[in-house]
């Protein structure tokens, strides 16, 4: 049996097709692994945010609605706990929030056929639970 006949031939294109696969994949699981290790740390808002959206959580975790007023008032049990919890850890209403959200609401009102007032609300109760930063101001600032 010849070298070129042989079953360990390890210039064989199988063999070579199978080495390269075993790289890619290993240089996809360590390019991932790698992104791990580059997590940003959470802010101080976001961990209080979601430690007060946990408290929230809890305080209408036992309350079932029946009847669609009952819906609306476990929702705005659930936003006074937040609001209430955000202001013990130091976080109040952000004016900048206010200014970049009336015409928004205004324009949901109109749409909606709703009150200025219930569609301001209604953008508050959305965006009071965004404590990431994005590209418009956040609901949430530290109280000076």
């Amino acid at each position: 049996m010849t070298l070129k006949n042989s079953p360990f031939n390890f210039m064989s294109k199988k063999v070579w097709a199978f080495c390269i696969l075993l790289l890619a994949a290993g240089a996809i699981v360590w390019s991932e692994f790698g992104s791990l290790s580059q997590v940003k740390p959470k802010s101080q808002l976001e961990v209080m945010g979601d430690e007060c959206a946990g408290v929230a959580d809890n305080a209408v975790a036992n309350m079932v609605a029946v009847v669609e007023f009952q819906k609306l008032e476990i929702q705005g049990r659930k936003v006074r706990v937040i609001r209430l919890c955000m202001a013990d850890k130091g976080f109040q209403e952000n004016p900048r929030w206010l200014a970049y959200a009336n015409p928004m609401a205004k324009q949901h009102s109109v749409r909606d056929g709703v009150s200025l007032d219930e569609a301001l609300e209604n953008l508050k109760r959305t965006d009071m639970m965004n404590f990431r930063e994005t590209n418009h101001p956040l609901y949430w600032q530290p109280r000076p």
